[in-house]
C-alpha cells in the first residue's frame, strides 16, 4: 500500500485508538469542572446565574480559537507558537482599520484573518529557512511584532454601532453570538484531522519526524501549511476579540496567553507532537475559563488568579511529558 492510501484510508484514520485517544483525559477534565462549579456554587449560590455562564462563553470563545490553531502546531510537532499575542492584537488592529473604513463585515473577516495567516507564514520562512526552533524563532518575533504594534498605535476600538460592534454584543440563544463560531471551529477541526490527508500528515510529522520524511511527505511544506493554518485561527480570534473587548493596546493579549497553551495540554493534545483530540478543547479550554470568575467568587484577588493558572499550566506540562514516557494516548 502506498504512501497515500495509507494517509487516506479512512479505517486507518478512524481506527480504535484514534476514535477512543483521550477520551479518558476527558472524563476527568468533565469531572474536575464539574467539581469546580458544584464547590463554587455550593459557597456562593449566586455563582450559578446566567451572567456566570455569559462571562465563561466570552473567555471561551477567543481562547477556544486561538487554541485550535496552537492546537495545530503542536500535534505537528512544532511544539508552541509563542507570538499569538503579538499576531491577534494585529489582526485586531486590521479589524478595527478596515471597519472605520467602512467595509462590510466580511471583508473585515478577511483581513483579519488573512493578517494572521501571513503572520504564520512568515514565522514558517524564519523558521523553515533558517532551521531555527520555533519556540526561540516565535517568542523573537512576538516581542519585535510588539514593539511594532506600539509604533503603529497605543489604543484601538472598533467604531461604534459598525457591524463587529454588534456581534460583538449580540447574543443567540442565550450565549454570546460570537460563541457559536467558536464551537462550529473546535468540532469541524476535530472531525477533520484524523480524517483527511492534510491532518494525517501534520499528526504523521509530529509523531516521528524522521519516518515521516523516509515515507516522502515534505516536512517544511507542512510546517508551511500548519503555521499559516494556525495563523488563520489567531487571525479570526483577533475579530472576536476586538468586537468584544473595548478599547485595547498592543499589550491587551498577554493575558491569553497561559490559558491557550494550559489549554491545548489539558486536552491532550502533546507537545512534543503525534497525538491530541481537538474535541476535547471544548472541556479544557471551559473549564480553564471557569477559574477566574470562580476565584472571583471566592474573593480571591488577581494575583491570586494568575498563581493558579501558573500552577495549572506547570501541572499541564507535567502531566504532558508523564503521558509522552508512559505512552498514554
Amino acid at each position: 500500500m502506498s504512501l497515500d492510501q495509507r494517509l487516506e484510508s479512512p479505517a486507518r484514520a478512524l481506527s480504535p485508538g484514534m476514535r477512543l485517544q483521550g477520551w479518558g483525559t476527558g472524563l476527568t477534565l468533565l469531572a474536575v469542572w464539574l467539581l469546580l462549579i458544584a464547590a463554587t456554587g455550593l459557597y456562593r449560590p449566586d455563582f450559578l446565574s446566567h451572567q456566570t455562564v455569559l462571562a465563561v462563553s466570552f473567555t471561551m470563545s477567543i481562547v477556544g480559537v486561538m487554541a485550535i490553531g496552537q492546537g495545530l502546531v503542536a500535534i505537528s510537532g512544532g511544539f508552541l507558537d509563542l507570538s499569538q499575542p503579538a499576531a491577534l492584537i494585529a489582526s485586531s488592529l486590521v479589524a478595527v482599520r478596515l471597519s472605520e473604513a467602512g467595509l462590510p463585515f466580511a471583508f473585515v473577516i478577511l483581513g483579519a484573518v488573512l493578517t494572521g495567516m501571513a503572520w504564520g507564514f512568515a514565522n514558517a520562512v524564519i523558521i523553515v529557512g533558517a532551521k531555527l526552533n520555533p519556540v526561540i524563532v516565535t517568542l523573537a518575533t512576538n516581542f519585535i511584532g510588539l514593539a511594532a504594534l506600539y509604533f503603529a498605535f497605543q489604543l484601538a476600538e472598533v467604531p461604534l454601532g459598525s457591524a463587529i460592534h454588534q456581534f460583538g454584543r449580540a447574543k443567540l440563544l442565550g450565549l454570546p453570538a460570537i460563541w457559536w463560531p467558536m464551537l462550529a471551529l473546535v468540532l469541524v477541526v476535530g472531525f477533520l484531522i484524523p480524517r483527511t490527508r492534510y491532518g494525517r500528515r501534520a499528526i504523521a510529522v509530529g509523531g516521528n519526524r524522521m519516518a515521516a520524511r523516509a515515507r516522502g511527505i515534505s516536512l517544511k511544506a507542512t510546517r508551511f501549511a500548519i503555521f499559516t493554518a494556525a495563523g488563520g485561527f489567531v487571525g479570526f480570534a483577533g475579530v472576536l476579540f476586538c468586537a468584544t473587548s473595548g478599547p485595547f493596546n498592543p499589550s491587551s493579549a498577554n493575558a491569553l496567553q497561559l490559558n491557550v497553551i494550559a489549554g491545548v495540554i489539558l486536552a491532550g493534545i502533546s507537545l512534543s507532537g503525534g497525538r491530541g483530540n481537538f474535541w476535547l478543547l471544548l472541556l479544557s479550554v471551559g473549564f480553564l475559563s471557569t477559574i477566574p470568575t470562580a476565584l472571583v467568587f471566592f474573593g480571591l484577588s488577581s494575583d491570586t488568579q494568575s498563581i493558579f493558572q501558573g500552577l495549572i499550566l506547570i501541572s499541564a506540562v507535567a502531566f504532558d511529558g508523564y503521558r509522552a514516557r508512559r505512552g498514554i494516548p
